[in-house]
């Protein structure tokens, strides 16, 4: 609010809020009050900007203040030595910045038209009841109209005529004058009540008393003049001479501040901030001016946050997570169980440590100064994945959750530290089982496509000894092409397949290293050249291994060659086998005792790799070679041996400074049991002349089919796919059977044999698949005289089931001829 005169009468003009004004108004409930003191009174916020002045102080500053704008620097300020007073010597300013009255500090004010006034300020910091700074209040007390009004009177005191009534009367005004200034201080001060200020004589008696100390304590002026102060004192500091020892140091230091319980009239207890100040006259100890303030409130919430930090300590301790506290160079200020039990420091022996130097592996660049940026506030993401060592050397896979906390004293950083290692092994299991569900589908596919070639080549090979049982071996030719081409398609699909899987099943077999690495030495030295020596270190005492020896004779011929292409110019490719413990670093359980190993090393002389492309070898279709030199299959193809033999595969390596790869096989204990072969079972088959049709959209297949039946006796119809099997099993075309292929394009072969049981009740069906892509989600349920023959088959096979399915028919053409139906066919 400000005040603007208008025809002699001062009118009060709302301005919109500044700051916090309305919290601090609502700590001086006699707003009203200090509108129509004669006194200058102001308020700010905790800032030091105005929020509030009386007309008062309007005519004191001889202008209108602007709201907002620091009272300090509304005028030049003097000290009363005539010396500028800068801006943080400012009563106002002391007060708000020093949380505490500022007392006994005169200035002097330049006004806007050069004019000085001396004054004496009365500056008090305003709390609200958490005990927070919300503004203040100050009183000006202009010191040259009391000195003059004093000294007037003085003057008149001492001259012995008696007065007239207009010196009587001036007298009186002089008198008025000189204490208005007093009783409007005191005015104010008795309006104050969300403060105890009372006065106490030398002895600790009180002389005054305002609503304050009414408010907060319950007495009335009343019945508390006159009585000693340590009644406000619990019995417990009354006994210890609590109230006598406030006194003597107040005296003794020139102030004493403490905080502690107090009484009330009705007995309850508040917890109070009390400042007591020694008053003196010319050297006379005149009492104690008594300031008390009800920090119960605050002291609540300072026991409230008290208890929070214990609960948040209790939190910490018992996360699940490790959690680690940092300073601005990252030393380390909390170390939580969890922290312990995961690095194996304990809490005393990292505290001041600095946790990059302590936990990071050593010439982690990155790490480090991803760290750095961090503790600058500098990091997008407050969560990072990052490699550790514990207090073993340990490497293992981490998550670092960050958040910053700004004190006063500086910068801290909290970190959560999960363990990966766990999270890591499970997401690698599921990326296999998603793999190998992938596979499962693509393989679907590629498996109907192999049983058709694999039921061309036994089909076409079958076929031809017919012929050749029959004296025709000039009609085998065509046969043979047929055969010959479906072992070129086999072969390309079977590349393709092993490209994209980069896994085959395993022949494990027990197996001499020694005797196979001697074994591969001349080929060795031939894929190496002339330019790089060949040097082998083979243990005499080698354990054997168990595993597929083609597969690890790849293996080391891979090797070699990587080893090879890795020096151009020249170098040494040395293969060493030997004894060795270890640990399997993608196991969980890493307290687990070291595992038996043979560990065949090959190093080589050559570039060597960084440590990205190190990282990064064992990923399938990586390389580094020029498109056309290499797939990027070798190395996965090796680490893929390596885990399906229950080993695993290390690499170390530095640029220019060679390549190190270790191949950990498992110690060959048990012996390999072989399964017994299955026995075949021919059965003998009967021919009528029968009508067969034949759905398949193979065409050697077909004509395998085709050749088989019609060298049987039956008589043959095809059709090349669904669609024209289904045109003619609906027309009347005579048919007693049809073979058909399940998985046709377009119309599938089950949709075919539905369609014809709906024109033909009771026709056999033989159903013909490599590979069903609806079995999984519909299985198939075989109707009466249905029978399913899987790809690849014999022709004894499909001889069989045919004979089966047509005896069947007559069967039930024989039992419905005698029930009176008719069968069409």
């Amino acid at each position: 609010m400000s005040k603007t005169p208008a025809g002699g009468t001062s009118v009060i003009r709302k301005t919109p809020p500044i700051a916090s004004a309305d919290r601090v108004f609502q700590t001086i409930p006699a707003q009203a009050l200090l509108e129509v003191l004669p006194v200058p009174v102001y308020v700010t916020d905790a800032q030091g900007r105005i929020i509030f002045f009386n007309p008062s102080a309007q005519a004191f500053a001889g202008r209108e203040p602007a709201l907002g704008e620091l009272w300090c620097v509304t005028w030049r300020m003097l000290s009363p030595d005539g010396t500028p007073l800068p801006h943080d010597q400012c009563p106002m300013a002391m007060a708000l910045h020093e949380r505490r009255p500022v007392r006994g500090m005169e200035a002097i004010a330049v006004r806007p038209d050069g004019s000085r006034v001396r004054f004496m300020p009365y500056p008090t910091p305003l709390f609200d009841e958490q005990g927070e700074l919300v503004g203040g209040i100050n009183v000006l007390i202009e010191l040259a109209e009391q000195e003059h009004a004093e000294a007037a009177l003085l003057q008149s005191m001492s001259v012995r005529q008696p007065a007239t009534p207009e010196q009587l009367l001036q007298e009186n005004t002089m008198k008025e004058s000189l204490h208005r200034s007093e009783r409007d201080f005191q005015l104010l001060v008795r309006s104050v009540t969300d403060y105890a200020i009372f006065m106490l004589d030398p002895d600790g008696h009180i002389i005054s008393w305002n609503s304050g100390a009414e408010r907060i304590k319950g007495y009335c002026e009343e019945e508390i003049l006159n009585q000693h102060f340590s009644r406000f004192y619990t019995p417990e500091d009354r006994a210890a001479g609590v109230p006598q020892f406030a006194l003597a140091k107040a005296l003794h230091d020139g102030r004493y501040e403490a905080e502690g319980w107090r009484v009330r009239k009705d007995g309850s207890r508040f917890w109070a901030n009390v400042v007591i100040d020694p008053v003196w006259d010319k050297d006379v100890l005149v009492g104690f001016a008594k300031v008390t303030r009800d920090a119960t409130t605050r002291r609540d919430t300072d026991v409230a946050l008290m208890e929070s930090e214990r609960r948040a300590r209790g939190i910490i301790d018992t996360a699940l997570d490790a959690f680690v506290q940092v300073d601005e160079t990252g030393g380390i200020t909390e170390w939580n169980p969890q922290a312990h039990a995961l690095f194996g420091w304990s809490r005393e022996s990292t505290l001041g440590k600095n946790l990059p130097q302590l936990c990071f592996p050593p010439g982690d660049r990155s790490t480090v100064e991803w760290f750095a940026a961090a503790l600058r506030g500098e990091v997008r993401h407050p969560t990072h994945q990052v490699m550790v060592i514990d207090r073993v050397k340990r490497r293992f896979p981490v998550e670092l959750s960050i958040s910053t906390l700004a004190l006063a004293s500086g910068r801290l950083m909290n970190i959560f530290i999960r363990d990966l290692t766990d999270k890591i092994q499970m997401e690698n299991q599921l990326r296999q089982a998603q793999k190998m569900e992938a596979m499962g589908q693509l393989t679907g596919g590629i498996a109907h496509d192999f049983n058709n070639i694999l039921q061309g080549i036994s089909g076409s090979l079958e076929v031809m000894g017919m012929l050749g049982a029959h004296g025709q071996p000039e009609r085998a030719e065509k046969h043979l092409r047929n055969a010959l081409e479906s072992v070129k398609r086999a072969a390309s699909l079977t590349h393709r397949l092993l490209a994209f899987a980069r896994r085959q099943s395993l022949d494990p077999q027990p197996i001499d290293v020694v005797a196979l690495l001697s074994s591969m030495t001349e080929l060795l030295r031939q894929t190496m050249g002339e330019q790089i020596s060949l040097e082998l270190g083979l243990s005499s005492d080698l354990w054997g291994v168990h595993c597929d020896t083609n597969q690890l004779e790849n293996a080391i011929l891979n090797l070699a060659i990587n080893a090879r292409d890795a020096m151009p110019n020249g170098g040494r490719l040395r293969i060493d086998a030997e004894n060795a413990l270890g640990h399997d670093p993608e196991k969980i359980d890493t307290e687990a005792p070291e595992q038996p190993y043979v560990r065949i090393t090959i190093t080589d002389t050559g570039v060597g790799m960084s440590d990205e492309t190190r990282q990064r070898a064992f990923d399938p279709f990586y390389t580094t070679k020029a498109a056309g030199e290499g797939t990027g299959l070798g190395l996965s193809m090796v680490y893929g041996f390596a885990r399906q033999s229950r080993g695993y595969c290390t690499i170390d390596s530095e640029p220019d400074e060679g390549t190190s790869v270790k191949l950990y096989l498992p110690r060959y204990i048990s012996k390999v049991q072989h399964a017994p072969v299955p026995e075949r079972v021919n059965k003998p088959h009967f021919v009528q002349g029968e009508h067969i049709l034949v759905v398949e959209d193979e065409a050697v297949i077909r004509g395998v089919i085709t050749e088989v039946l019609s060298n049987l006796g039956y008589d043959i119809t095809q059709a090349v796919d669904g669609l024209e099997g289904v045109s003619i099993a609906v027309s009347d075309y005579p048919i007693d059977l049809i073979v058909t292929d399940i998985g046709l394009p377009g119309v599938n072969g089950r949709s075919v044999a539905e369609a014809a049981r709906e024109r033909r009740p009771g026709l056999p069906v033989l159903l013909i698949t490599g590979y069903d892509a609806s079995a999984a989600s519909n299985p198939l349920d075989l109707a009466p005289g249905t029978a399913l023959l899987s790809k690849p088959f014999t022709v004894d096979k499909l001889r069989e089931q045919v004979s089966r399915l047509l005896e069947w028919r007559r069967e039930q053409t024989s039992s419905s001829q005698s029930d009176g139906e008719v069968v069409q066919s």
